[in-house]
């Protein structure tokens, strides 16, 4: 089978986005090349140790959950704690949001009174 070109310098996103969507995935995985199988993919993100206590039955059933999912079970007390915090700066934003438009609502009662 003749090798197909590989990606080009594209002009623009529109044409780039064009030229992978004229490939399957057959054509995509033929223009492939071999990788190393020695590379390690490492998280660049610096991470610091904190020490938690946890009950032994939070961490066997934190071990089970990340078994089932096929992660670390460090990795997924991480997630639950991004997406606990995630949640809490959205309630945040969401009660100055409300809060904002209360006073806006307050400011123009006021105004209107004085009318």
């Amino acid at each position: 089978m003749a090798r197909l070109p590989r990606p080009k310098d594209f002009s623009s996103l529109i044409e780039e986005s064009d030229w992978w969507d004229e490939r399957s995935i057959e054509e995509l995985i033929e223009m492939s090349e071999p990788v190393d199988e020695d590379i390690k993919f490492v998280d660049a993100r610096p991470k610091k140790a904190i020490s938690i206590r946890l009950t032994e039955r939070m961490i066997a059933e934190g071990k089970q959950i990340a078994k089932d999912l096929g992660i670390g079970y460090q990795t997924l007390f991480r997630i639950w704690l991004m997406e606990g915090l995630r949640r809490h700066r959205l309630r945040e934003l969401a009660e100055r949001r409300r809060s904002g438009a209360e006073a806006r609502k307050s400011l123009h009662a006021s105004r209107a009174t004085r009318r």
